[in-house]
């Protein structure tokens, strides 16, 4: 059997700086442990110069921000738009990571385990009922058909990492689109609208979930990417000057960021800012 490629894919946009670093050092860390077979990397981006120097494909989606976005109504709606767009491009198996991510041993290992499986992969479970003020909605999935949330059903995986196979997997993630589309014309808001759509999107159509946890590192709390923007503006200094792949050196646990917390507000009394305040879209 002709082993599948492995396309992964960053969307990096905005001014915000911090992403770029970000995307640096989970790029890095990606390249370091060497796939098995072919590895594409994609960064989809509205200014493209910002990667010029890295060993990377990039596409320019300046244009089609608006219409992802639905005129600036929900920008996370970007990212199901641009795994959909190189989904319907590329037979390889696609594999979507934000940037404030960073890969440990096995992770291909378990990775391609996953997709041959037939399963999509994604970071890991947070729970039942993410969305309770959804409880009734109802909507006309493209592929699925009638959907109804149901808070005893609904659940939520974080997709910070989404790996799919195109050949299997994209009805899921056009229902997904549409989910969001559904939720966002019933008025609601919600920052993670777009992992919850993918969730419910899975769980309507049977599909295994494998989780990527511990193997994929994602510092998505608050008091965590403020740690991390710390140590990668140390990292940038020294490892991070000249882009090479390397593995995740940056020291990640909870005690350190715990550490970090009161490292910070002893500075902060001290007239020092250490930290890098966190915003999103």
């Amino acid at each position: 059997m002709t082993a599948r490629g492995l396309t992964f894919i960053y969307v990096e946009y905005g001014d915000m700086e911090r992403l770029q670093l970000e995307l640096r050092y989970s790029l890095s860390t990606l390249l370091y442990w060497g796939c098995p077979f072919q590895l594409d990397v994609v960064v989809y981006t509205d200014k493209p110069a910002r990667y010029g120097d890295l060993p990377v494909r990039v596409v320019d989606i300046s244009r089609d921000i608006p219409e992802f976005s639905r005129s600036g109504l929900y920008h996370h709606r970007i990212k199901p738009c641009v795994l959909l767009k190189e989904m319907e491009a590329n037979s390889n198996y696609c594999v979507m990571a934000d940037t404030d991510t960073f890969f440990r041993e096995g992770f291909f290992e378990k990775l391609l385990a996953a997709l041959r499986s037939g399963a999509v992969a994604v970071d890991r479970r947070h729970g039942r009922n993410p969305f309770p003020a959804l409880a009734g909605l109802t909507a006309d999935l493209p592929n699925a058909g009638p959907y109804r949330y149901d808070p005893k059903l609904a659940i939520e995986y974080n997709s910070g990492l989404t790996a799919v196979d195109p050949k299997l997997h994209l009805p899921v993630v056009r229902d997904a689109i549409a989910w969001i589309d559904a939720v966002l014309d019933h008025g609601a808001r919600l920052l993670t609208i777009e992992q919850i759509a993918l969730s419910e999107c899975l769980r309507v159509h049977a599909i295994a979930v494998a989780t990527m946890h511990p193997v994929f590192g994602h510092y998505y709390r608050v008091a965590h990417k403020r740690y991390m923007q710390w140590q990668l503006r140390r990292w940038k200094a020294t490892d991070g000057r000249l882009f090479r792949p390397q593995p995740d050196t940056i020291p990640y646990t909870r005690l350190r960021v715990r550490w970090f917390r009161i490292f910070a507000k002893i500075s902060a009394t001290l007239g020092r800012n250490v930290e890098t305040q966190t915003r999103w879209r």
